[in-house]
């Protein structure tokens, strides 16, 4: 028995695989809207406006190194990837997510809840599990992706 495909199929557009990175992202997304939501800011908490700022710049930096059209929530890769190794991509592999992890963590200080804390634990996880899938999809599509993820740091230079 032979299996058809549709035009343009993608296996991660189908079946478990698509149900798991489109939960995933909705986790994502309700996280970091319940951190952000929550959030208090004010001269009280220098430090966490500090560490929420870095993140807006260094998120900004890696889209604009990136290309905005190249942007997508999804762990999935399009089309149109290219792998970027520039901008913050020369420290980090995913300086978009590490951007997140800034901007939510400093909010999550302002003011600090350890419901907060959990909710940014569950957004490190959420994100370590989308890097994991789309660094298969980079290593697949790129041949040079292995040296790059041997000299670059996942989230953090010189540590993770």
């Amino acid at each position: 028995m032979r299996i058809v495909r549709p035009a343009g199929f993608e296996p991660s557009t189908y079946g478990l695989v698509a149900i798991t990175n489109r939960l995933l992202v909705i986790t994502q997304i309700f996280m970091s809207a319940a951190i952000v939501l929550s959030a208090r800011p004010s001269f009280e908490h220098v430090i966490s406006l500090a560490i929420s700022t870095l993140g807006v710049a260094m998120g900004t930096w890696a889209i604009v190194a990136m290309g905005i059209r190249r942007v997508s929530v999804m762990p999935d890769l399009k089309s149109s990837a290219r792998l970027t190794t520039t901008g913050p991509y020369r420290f980090v592999r995913h300086p978009m997510y590490t951007a997140l992890l800034l901007f939510a963590g400093g909010l999550a200080f302002s003011p600090f809840a350890i419901w907060k804390a959990t909710a940014w634990f569950i957004l490190l996880f959420v994100l370590f599990s989308k890097t994991v899938i789309e660094e298969q999809q980079l290593r697949d599509r790129f041949p040079n992706y292995e040296s790059y993820a041997k000299q670059t740091k996942r989230f953090i230079p010189l540590l993770i």
